[in-house]
């Protein structure tokens, strides 16, 4: 792990530690109620995302990955979780994310809707936290194209949160439609 990668996530688990503190004190002492957002957040090349947790299933090691001949690009292969082949999505290809520095992938966020079960890379994942609503900016003018419209929000500390419900939407993860 860099020294860069090693401070930022230190820097940012003090942070969450200090949102933590912060809004304990806030409910102990009867302040008006702050709406939140319960995330996962994890690292991906050096910057941080989320994904909103309804969607959450678990976060697992990845291990064993199978190469599938010919899939699209973004897919690196599929794992067996307890029984279930679930798909390994590259994030970064799918969302066309240039990040600039090589990392290795080892944890899996495995997301899952109806019958649907993906699992994204993350270089690392971060943890849990509750966002405060009113820190999230909707409009992200700097993206276009394609991935834009997987983008929920960001924070005021830099935090992207995903919006996974559209992304496990994507047409090209559901076999009963043309890729």
């Amino acid at each position: 792990m860099s020294n860069d990668l090693a401070a930022l996530k230190q820097q940012n688990k003090a942070k969450i530690l200090q949102r933590r503190a912060d809004m304990s004190a806030k409910r102990q002492t009867g302040s008006a109620y702050l709406e939140t957002i319960e995330v996962v957040e994890f690292l991906l090349g050096g910057e941080i995302y989320a994904f909103e947790m309804p969607h959450l299933r678990e976060v697992t090691s990845l291990t064993g990955v199978t190469y599938i001949p010919s899939s699209p690009p973004f897919v690196l292969g599929v794992i067996n979780l307890r029984g279930q082949i679930v798909p390994i999505i590259n994030l970064r290809s799918f969302l066309n994310i240039d990040t600039g520095s090589v990392t290795v992938f080892n944890k899996a966020i495995i997301l899952q809707k109806g019958k649907l079960l993906i699992g994204f890379l993350a270089d690392e994942v971060v943890g849990a936290r509750m966002v405060p609503v009113d820190t999230l900016q909707h409009s992200l003018p700097t993206l276009s194209g394609l991935s834009a419209q997987y983008f929920k929000a960001i924070t005021n500390t830099r935090l992207v949160v995903l919006d996974a419900g559209k992304i496990l939407n994507d047409p090209r993860f559901h076999a009963d439609q043309q890729m």
